[in-house]
């Protein structure tokens, strides 16, 4: 079971469905004409009085509309529809961060017990590098990719071709998602960056050590203070 209290997680939850509803039904009543181009939008307050739903996951969806381009927001006018929807937008909603972490807990920690059994001198060597690749990104989209790549590495030496391509899915939600996280980027990248690797970095040393247990502790760690991370913002 995840470590997170009923209450916390069941407003967390709430706040998740009500912003996929509101962003799909809003989305969608831009695609069919409900709100046409250059038309003006519900206010916050009354688009939260007919979702039930919180101001702040009100806004976090319009801002969301606003990134993708879909709408404009006019400060002391309101919000319009921008235009016509924009080709590349998507036709459904990415996964959440927080839903991707969640089942990543129900699987993840489980890896170890796997890896430590299969896993070459090449597999270690090559999580070893992503260990190292991420400490040294320079961007935020690459420290995202190669901090996923560490784990898409961990989860190969499994040799277990389910696991692994469960594992690439995740990664390319995150990757169609623009690596995006609630809120925005919590802070600087070099503390982020550095925290990371050495949080990663145990669960490396023990892979090495052929330590599954340590590993697999090490590995719910981390996702639990991500997961937890994600739910404060």
């Amino acid at each position: 079971m995840l470590d997170i209290a009923p209450h916390s997680g069941g407003v967390r939850v709430k706040a998740e469905t009500d912003r996929r509803n509101i962003y799909r039904q809003i989305r969608h009543g831009i695609a069919n004409g409900t709100y046409p181009s250059g038309s003006r939008l519900p206010t916050e307050r009354e688009l939260a009085l007919r979702f039930r739903a919180a101001r702040n996951t009100v806004r976090k969806v319009m801002e969301r509309l606003a990134s993708e381009g879909l709408i404009v927001r006019q400060v002391g006018r309101g919000t319009f529809v921008a235009g016509n929807m924009p080709a590349e937008a998507p036709a459904e909603e990415e996964f959440t961060l927080a839903e991707l972490l969640e089942a990543r807990l129900l699987f993840e920690p489980y890896l170890p017990q796997l890896a430590v059994e299969r896993a070459t001198d090449a597999d270690l060597a090559q999580i070893g590098s992503c260990l190292e690749a991420m400490r040294h990104a320079d961007s935020w989209e690459e420290f995202k990719e190669r901090k996923y790549a560490l784990h898409l590495a961990i989860a190969r030496a499994t040799h277990n071709r389910f696991i692994i391509s469960i594992f690439e899915q995740i990664v390319t939600s995150r990757r169609r998602a623009g690596w995006s996280r609630p809120g925005g980027h919590p802070g600087p990248l070099a503390a982020i960056r550095l925290a990371a690797w050495r949080e990663n970095s145990e669960i490396v040393e023990a892979l090495r050590a052929r330590d599954a247990a340590a590993a697999q502790e090490a590995i719910r760690n981390y996702l639990l203070r991500i997961l937890a991370a994600s739910n404060s913002i």
